[in-house]
């Protein structure tokens, strides 16, 4: 992977970490959309105390530079190297000095993927062997017959924290991510990309529940809601998502008319969806008087797959499309 380490051009000048120094736990805000994380360099001062937390979604790691520095008998730094989305902080300095540089980690110049296909080459993978061991899982799970034996879309909510932006280069904001993806994210979409499918990074709008179903449209794309004007007799929202290119979504609850539109794609969500990269749009809406109508959606990964024996014959999203609005026509 290439990447840029960035430090500030006029660094503020601060007194040492010295006894009593401690930094709250925080999370840092991305600074761009190549923004993938952050590296702390710890020079071999003699200090006590100081250890730098890290917690991600209910895990903790604890690294005591102080007691680790002072184990080694050759002259060495510390370091360590952390995704954006991690909270971290450093515990209380009991004695000496703790002296650090703190580096924000980019993605290099050209490394977002400007396609889907070339994304697979530039994630932040965690070591080989999860890797391994996911995508054998997968692949033993494709051969069985039984696991989804006419096909099926499954979807996965995301695990990590990505900027949701959109800018001059990427009027779409999903489309750098594809080239962030990190850790068990960077897994499912390089694991299912290597056996031959095209995951889909999709946002996802919740709709109100409707017999136990957990039911919404997706869209490829984030809707410029300053643009857009929702008539109330047109169904809202949802009706302008549809519009926009969106599909129509729904989990089968055990019943199968639970999903009862042919046009609706019917999904397995394998984790489920989070709400750290919830985006928000607000809308303005005119019916009887003007209203603003506000909706949100969480970033979510589809994964397509053929029915057993022809595992890779899967519908491209095009199809879906084309499906999608014409069942549409035809209620």
């Amino acid at each position: 992977m290439q990447s840029l380490f960035h430090r500030p051009h006029h660094p503020e000048t601060k007194p040492l970490p010295s006894k009593g120094s401690f930094f709250k736990p925080h999370v840092d805000t991305p600074r761009s959309e190549k923004m993938f994380g952050s590296l702390v360099i710890v020079f071999p001062t003699s200090h006590e105390g100081g250890a730098l937390f890290l917690r991600h979604r209910g895990h903790e790691w604890i690294f005591d530079s102080g007691r680790e520095l002072a184990a080694v008998r050759e002259p060495a730094i510390g370091y360590v190297a952390f995704f954006s989305d991690v909270e971290h902080g450093v515990g209380h300095v009991i004695s000496g000095h703790r002296v650090t540089l703190t580096y924000n980690l980019y993605f290099g110049k050209g490394v977002s993927p400007n396609s889907k296909d070339a994304a697979s080459e530039r994630l932040s993978l965690p070591p080989a062997v999860y890797q391994s061991a996911f995508r054998e899982t997968f692949q033993a799970l494709l051969e069985n017959s039984e696991f989804l034996p006419n096909g099926g879309t499954l979807a996965f909510g995301m695990r990590h924290v990505y900027p949701i932006v959109r800018t001059m280069d990427y009027p779409n904001p999903l489309e750098p991510i594809y080239g962030a993806l990190k850790g068990s994210d960077a897994v499912v979409y390089q694991a299912a990309h290597a056996l031959g499918f095209q995951p889909v990074l999709y946002m996802f709008y919740e709709r109100p529940r409707v017999r136990g179903n957990f039911a919404g449209v997706v869209i490829d794309q984030v809707i410029d809601s300053s643009a857009v004007g929702i008539h109330e007799d047109i169904g809202g929202t949802e009706s302008v998502l549809l519009h926009q290119g969106g599909l129509e979504v729904c989990q089968n609850g055990g019943v199968d008319d639970d999903c009862y539109e042919k046009s609706v794609e019917r999904v397995e969500w394998v984790t489920p969806v989070k709400t750290f990269n919830r985006h928000q749009s607000t809308f303005g809406t005119y019916g009887n008087e003007p209203s603003m109508d506000v909706a949100y959606a969480d970033l979510v990964m589809f994964v397509r797959i053929g029915k057993a024996g022809e595992r890779l014959a899967y519908p491209p999203v095009s199809q879906l499309k084309k499906e999608s609005e014409r069942g549409r026509m035809n209620w």
